[in-house]
Parts: structure tokens; C-alpha cells; sequence
């Protein structure tokens, strides 16, 4: 398991004690262990379609990933318990902690007994590397990277709901070009794939709107201090620091923007960025800008769309505060639109008189469904189609302010063919 030393201490507000504290969540919520199965509900005829769950619960991005796989979890237990699919759901899944191996064997138990149609997977690393695999056996696999890697015609089974990570750091630059275009901006991100994959295209596209571009900065997940990295900023006059990586991080970052006093404004792809940090240390995270295609937790509950119905019901079902932005933000929001897609795909398949074990039949099922937005919860419509499954180009910009996550501006990007992978 990754090292999980952020710096904070044992503070209410550290990594740690943010871990240990969801883990706890976690484990009432689904049992006694970081490894479940969602089951015995739904279908009256007597059909069951196996979707599978690799959940990082415990490694390295579990300060997102917990709330993101609650979510999921959630709505599969809504599903059956409170509509009538025509089948029932059984979601196994497991935390692979982040790490790659795991992952592996993990796939390999789901398909140890003929292949599910669907499984909803989590990080660029482990995604990239199973990819061949899931293509080969027909497995839709949607995930929680939102790599544009994982979009070329060698990976025809990856889908996710949300633009790319690199189109959403375009989507930054397209904003300082607006805003600020005599600026100079910066990749700040980790080393592993997730961390790299936004870089080059983020900056070749801010380099194209005319905007100075200084060298990247290295900031890992584990970091416990990024005063080296913000120096270094400050010592290249950088305006803006375009960051990829997750919350902790981000929570790291900005202590030391605050410490050294740095005049500059951080830009964060869709990971650094909850309503839990934003309430919590609104000191650090005030003037944060966000950029992001699915809503957030404040959006959700303000405007009550159809998929608030399965978020309001799962948290009274598991007697979950509302108003605790540890579990109740964003990444539990997306987590249950990463649910919608599979189950929908699957109702789409079944009402098509199809066959709802296969992969293939699904994944036409996703081409063939029309405007998909999650019930709601994405608030534009996605449309994939062959050749091209990104979901959309569009992506809504946020400032924290206040300790809220306020919506801003509206970016739409063009659809470019060369930005395929």
C-alpha cells in the first residue's frame, strides 16, 4: 500500500485522520471489509447481471476514492431495492489500494468466472494497463481516470463521464487566455500516468492561445510539504499553477501558497477539489479555481434533479448526515453517475430485448443511448459515438469562495480530431 504521510499530523482535517474517518464510513456502510458484493433485490424473473467494482478505499487517492466508490456502491443497492430493472444487480468489488498488481488480480477474480459486461474501475495506471485485456474480453469498463489515453481505437471498452483531464486543463488555459492573457502559467502535478497525461497537451494548447508556459512542477500524492515547488513558482513568475492530483495534495499545495505568501492562483483539474476541503480549511482553498463536467454537491441538492432521489434515499438508508461534506460532495455525486452509466447501459440492452451479460451488446447500448446526463447529475448531456467516446467538451468552470464551490464560467472546447490519442 502507498504511503499515505501528508504532513498534516493527526489534525480533524489531516489525510490520516481523513482516511481512518472514511474508512470507517466505508466499512459500516458494506460490511467488515474493504471487499463486498451488492445483491438480492430487483429483478423479479430472476435474471442477474454481474457488475464488478475496483475501488481504491485505502492507497493512494483514497481521499477521493472513498466518497467516489460510496457513491457507486449506493446506487446499485438503490437500483435494486427500488426499481424494476427486469434483473437484479450483483456488484462485487474490491479495493485494490492503488496499486497495479492488485488491480490484476482483482480483474482476474471478476472474470475467473466468465467475463461481467460491465465493471466500474478507478486510476490511469491500473485502467491503461488492464485495457488490452478488457478490450479482448469485451468488458465495458468504466472508469474513474478520465485519461484521453484511455479514448484511442486500442481501448474500444473504456468509457467515462466527464471531460478528459486534458481537455479540462485546456479548459484552464482557455480561461487565462480570456482573463489574463499576458500571464504565465504551469503544469503542477504527480509522476505517475494520472499525474502526466494532462501535460504536454495542456501546454501545447495554452502555448497555442499565446500564454507563456514555464517548465512543469513535480508535486507526488504523498507529498507533506510543496514549499520547494511553490519557491520555485515564485522564482519563475508564474500566474498560474494548473494542478493535477487529488485533494490531499491539493490541501498540501495550497498550505504553502498561503505560508510563502505567493501571489499566484491555483488552477485544479477535477480531483483536487471538494466541498470537505473547501469547508474545512476555506482558509487555504479561498480563490481555488476548479474546472469540472459533472455537478456538485451543492448543485445536486439545490436544484433536486431526478438522480437526487437515489443520493436523498442512500443516505437515509444508511443514516448518513447530509450536511457532512466528507461523504455528502462531489466525488460521491460522480460516483453514483459512474453507476448510471453501467446500469442504465444494461436497462438499455435488457428493453432492447438483448442479452444483458454481454459486454459488446452494452457497449452498443452506450453508442445508442441518447443524451445521457446521469438523471440529472451531470448537467449537460453526453453522447458518445464510435470513433470519438469522449463524452463531451464542455466543462464549467468554479472558484471556491466563501468555503463554497461556486459555478463561474462555462468553457466549450472544439472537438478536434488531432487531440485523439
Amino acid at each position: 500500500m502507498p504511503a499515505n504521510n501528508s504532513g498534516l499530523g493527526d489534525s480533524p482535517h489531516s489525510r490520516r485522520a481523513f482516511l481512518r474517518r472514511g474508512a470507517s464510513v466505508a466499512v459500516a456502510t458494506t460490511a467488515a471489509s474493504f471487499a463486498g458484493c451488492v445483491g438480492d433485490g430487483g429483478g423479479d424473473d430472476g435474471d442477474t447481471v454481474t457488475i464488478g467494482g475496483i475501488y481504491d478505499l485505502s492507497g493512494a487517492t483514497a481521499d477521493v476514492g472513498q466518497p467516489t466508490g460510496l457513491g457507486s456502491r449506493d446506487a446499485m443497492t438503490w437500483f435494486n431495492e427500488n426499481e424494476d430493472l427486469g434483473f437484479e444487480i450483483e456488484h462485487n468489488w474490491q479495493d485494490y489500494a492503488y496499486e497495479v498488481p492488485q488491480a490484476q488480480q482483482q480483474y482476474d477474480d471478476l472474470t475467473s468466472d466468465g467475463n461481467p459486461p460491465v465493471i466500474i474501475g478507478w486510476g490511469t495506471a491500473d485502467t491503461e494497463a488492464l485495457a488490452p485485456e478488457v478490450a479482448s474480453d469485451e468488458i465495458v469498463y468504466i472508469s474513474a481516470s478520465y485519461a484521453d489515453s484511455l479514448m484511442s481505437d486500442e481501448t474500444p471498452y473504456n468509457f467515462f463521464t466527464n471531460i478528459d483531464y486534458t481537455s479540462q486543463g485546456r479548459a484552464h488555459a482557455k480561461w487565462v487566455a480570456n482573463n489574463d492573457p499576458d500571464s504565465t502559467v504551469a503544469m503542477i502535478h504527480n509522476s505517475t500516468p494520472f499525474g502526466q497525461t494532462p501535460v504536454e497537451g495542456t501546454e501545447a494548447y495554452a502555448e497555442e492561445l499565446g500564454l507563456d508556459v514555464a517548465e512543469s512542477i513535480i508535486l507526488e500524492l504523498d507529498a507533506n510539504t510543496a514549499d520547494t515547488q511553490v519557491e520555485r513558482a515564485m522564482n519563475n513568475d508564474i500566474d498560474y499553477l494548473i494542478h493535477q492530483n487529488t485533494a490531499a495534495p491539493m490541501q498540501v499545495l495550497m498550505s504553502s501558497v498561503n505560508d510563502l505568501g505567493a501571489d499566484l492562483t491555483v488552477m485544479g483539474l477535477t480531483w483536487t477539489v471538494d466541498e470537505f476541503r473547501a469547508e474545512t480549511v476555506s482558509d487555504l482553498f479561498e480563490g481555488v479555481r476548479y474546472v469540472n463536467s459533472n455537478m456538485s454537491w451543492g448543485q445536486t441538492s439545490d436544484q433536486e434533479p431526478d438522480g437526487w432521489e437515489i443520493i436523498q434515499d442512500s443516505f437515509e438508508r444508511e443514516d448518513r448526515d447530509m450536511s457532512n461534506p466528507e461523504v455528502a460532495n462531489i466525488n460521491y455525486v460522480r460516483g453514483v453517475a459512474h453507476a448510471l452509466l453501467a446500469v442504465e447501459a444494461v436497462k438499455q440492452v435488457q428493453d432492447d430485448g438483448g442479452d444483458i451479460t454481454s459486454g459488446a451488446e452494452v457497449r452498443q447500448a452506450i453508442f445508442d443511448m441518447d443524451d445521457f446526463d446521469a438523471r440529472g447529475l451531470i448537467p449537460v448531456t453526453l453522447n458518445y459515438m464510435e470513433g470519438d467516446r469522449r463524452a463531451t467538451m464542455w466543462g464549467q468552470t468554479y472558484r471556491v469562495s466563501d468555503a463554497e464551490i461556486v459555478a463561474e464560467e462555462e468553457i466549450q472546447l472544439e472537438r478536434r480530431e488531432e487531440w485523439l490519442p
